[in-house]
């Protein structure tokens, strides 16, 4: 039997020595069950001039696929949409097109001839898009029923020109499966690479349905002689997406992350379950370390999976608090496979793509897209815009930290989507939740308003039973007030509590409100920035041992101490910097005003211990990763349990050969008995009775509770 082995095919074949078109192209059309084609031109015509190769590579059951890099013409364009329609409408499609083949007396053959393998399956088109330029290279493959391939490279197009003798000057280079050596070293890239073009997964290279809404849009844009793609900018973020080496994939479950086989955790797989119970809305209270970001992205996942079976799409929404933990979503995204569009930083740097994006989503041409967007940008009323088009039942949004998400602003610009996942270790904020808002009920509601109730909870405790946080010791450092600091602590006390009073009773004015929020602010940055935290943190730091130094955070207060000499006037991270520095300790300030680039860097040196420790003050509190740190001072002291326990959480980040943490707490002590310094005493005792109930040294803390005067029931 006649096969692509038995042509005696030459290796190279030039115009002027050799017949492209009758030596090479038509012989192997006629004994193949499959061509494939990828070139920059087309015509048509080149069908109604292989109508007997062509006969028998149809009635061997053989198709041809084409990849073309130039539109086609507007007459041509009609015949595959013609083709499309015989296809839904008319039987007995294959006797037709035996007709047409047998028989080449029409006045158009050519194009009646791509309309009827159109329409018999036979003929599959698709369009190759680049951002610059057009897509121009010419290969072309063979296979026989006995799976010999050959493949063919070189300049001819699939067009009269590019394969008749008397027209263009040509060549191409030919490889056969059967010489193995010389296939796998140039044949099998060009194999592969039509492969990765068919499947729209090529590097710098969109490719196209033909017909598909977008393609036809290109086509009437495109000039006859000179195209221009450049301007096409509907899929600028997918192009930058593949030169970063991402591929266009489906998210998917991983089988293993990093080295380690992936499962998630029994909570992780009861939280997902209660939350899809609540119509797939509601919070996870899932302790800090415990993996909230990783169950949701499963969870969005499998949403995505459903969908995608009654061919629906999802559209998915990270809103997170800082630009770092962003970063860190658009890694843990990476993961499950979700190149996700980043919406922080300046507007140019994000707005036209998204826009492209969401445009691209709307339009049908992907089932998945997704986004992770700080609270700020996603208020803009440009990104509000984009998210209204797309239609709330596709929508899911993840808010990580929600927190923030019940703040006025924030919670009227969250979209009306139907999948809702809020994402807090400490969900609501407490009623002594000074530094944030001294009014947390309203935030609650809009909270639960948006979200809907707590629908799972996993807390430290669980997640220091089950191994997923490591077991630590706590050990308090008492610090008390100065004459002048007690003073002012019970001043700023007494006004707070006068305009609490009132809140209950008639009720606060606008300028009321806001002195309260003040004169909270100035009493959290009071204790905060107590003076002998520094005197007892000069202390402890300078003797320790080089070998002890690393990995090590520090949480300080924000902004200047509390009081307006020349002295005090400056901030308490750069008086913590200063006096671990004194002491011989190698640190870095870990603050929001950190480039992301050197954010990076101070993550990487304070892991391989170049630098010892981490000064930081807020940035560090939400969902920032630092699993290496194995030692905390927190002298930032806060009467906010959802404060507190982010830091605590964060610290007992599990990391490789950590097996123990070890957290200092600067308590803040009064000097009298007075009702504000028994509230003070109180609610440090609330901190310290939280951190003790877990930690390995308990009965220790419980001693030293009883010499300074913070009795607390532990039971």
């Amino acid at each position: 039997m006649t096969n692509l082995k038995s042509l005696n095919l030459k290796p190279v074949y030039r115009t002027g020595k050799d017949d492209l078109y009758n030596d090479f192209y038509k012989k192997s059309l006629s004994v193949s069950v499959s061509y494939d084609r990828a070139v920059g031109y087309f015509s048509s015509e080149i069908l109604s001039m292989s109508l007997k190769g062509l006969s028998k590579l149809i009635r061997s059951n053989g198709c041809m696929r084409l990849i073309i890099g130039h539109p086609l013409s507007n007459e041509e364009f009609e015949a595959v949409k013609h083709g499309l329609l015989l296809k839904e409408v008319t039987s007995n499609l294959s006797s037709k097109l035996e007709d047409i083949l047998c028989c080449s007396n029409n006045k158009h053959p050519r194009l009646e001839l791509l309309s009827w393998l159109i329409a018999c399956g036979k003929l599959e088109i698709k369009f190759a898009l680049r951002r610059a330029g057009m897509y121009h290279e010419k290969i072309g493959i063979f296979k026989d029923k006995e799976n010999n391939i050959i493949v063919f490279q070189g300049s001819a197009n699939e067009t009269p020109h590019g394969m008749m003798a008397s027209l263009n000057a040509e060549s191409i280079s030919v490889y056969k499966s059967w010489e193995e050596q010389v296939f796998l070293a140039y044949g099998q890239e060009f194999l592969d690479g039509f492969e990765r073009l068919w499947l729209n997964e090529e590097v710098e290279i969109v490719t196209l349905d033909v017909p598909s809404e977008t393609y036809e849009v290109i086509s009437k844009n495109a000039k006859e002689c000179s195209v221009d793609f450049n301007t096409v900018s509907e899929f600028e973020e997918e192009i930058e997406a593949r030169e970063n080496g991402l591929s266009k994939h489906s998210p998917f479950i991983p089988t293993k992350i990093g080295d380690n086989i992936f499962s998630i955790y029994d909570h992780q797989r009861a939280a997902l379950a209660s939350w899809k119970s609540n119509s797939f809305k509601g919070i996870l209270k899932l302790a800090t370390g415990s993996g909230k970001t990783i169950t949701s992205i499963y969870g969005a996942v499998k949403i995505f999976e459903a969908k995608k079976q009654k061919q629906q799409t999802l559209f998915l929404i990270v809103a997170v608090p800082y630009v770092e933990l962003a970063i860190q979503w658009i890694e843990n995204l990476r993961l499950f496979g979700i190149n996700a569009h980043e919406c922080f930083d300046s507007k140019n740097s994000w707005a036209e793509s998204f826009e492209n994006q969401v445009n691209y989503f709307n339009a049908g041409v992907s089932d998945f897209c997704a986004v992770v967007v700080v609270n700020r940008t996603l208020t803009s009323p440009l990104f509000q815009s984009l998210i209204d088009t797309i239609d709330n039942s596709s929508l899911m949004i993840i808010g990580d930290e929600c927190h923030n998400h019940g703040s006025k602003n924030v919670n009227a610009a969250l979209p009306n989507a139907y999948y809702r996942m809020g994402l807090s270790a400490t969900p609501f904020r407490s009623d002594d939740d000074e530094i944030d808002s001294p009014f947390p009920n309203d935030a609650k509601e809009r909270l639960l308003a948006y979200y809907g109730d707590i629908v799972a909870t996993y807390g430290l405790d669980d997640a220091i039973h089950d191994g997923v946080l490591t077991p630590y010791e706590y050990h308090i450092v008492p610090v008390y007030l100065s004459a002048e600091e007690q003073e002012g602590y019970e001043e700023l006390s007494s006004r707070i509590t006068k305009l609490m009073l009132k809140q209950q009773g008639s009720g606060l004015n606008q300028q009321d409100r806001e002195n309260l929020t003040r004169y909270c602010g100035q009493r959290s940055r009071l204790l905060g920035s107590a003076q002998n935290k520094l005197k007892k943190l000069e202390e402890i730091t300078a003797s320790i041992s080089d070998e002890d130094k690393s990995h090590t955070l520090f949480y300080a207060g924000e902004g200047k101490p509390y009081g307006e000499t020349a002295e005090e006037d400056i901030k308490v991270i750069d008086q913590v910097s200063k006096v671990l520095n004194k002491n011989g300790w190698k640190t870095s300030q870990f603050t929001g005003d950190v480039s992301r680039n050197e954010r990076k860097f101070l993550m990487s040196a304070f892991k391989d211990k170049t630098i010892d420790a981490l000064v930081a003050m807020k940035v560090l509190d939400e969902g920032i990763d630092v699993p290496a740190c194995q030692t905390a001072y927190i002298l930032a002291s806060t009467k906010n349990p959802r404060q507190y326990v982010q830091r605590r959480g964060r610290i007992l980040r599990k990391s490789e050969n950590k097996h123990l943490s070890t957290i200092f707490d600067f308590v803040v002590l009064p000097t009298n008995e007075s009702s504000a310094s028994k509230k003070l005493k109180l609610s440090e005792a609330e901190r310290i009775n939280d951190f003790a109930l877990l930690a390995v040294n308990k009965l220790e803390i419980e001693l030293l509770i009883e010499e300074h005067g913070l009795s607390y029931d532990f039971t």
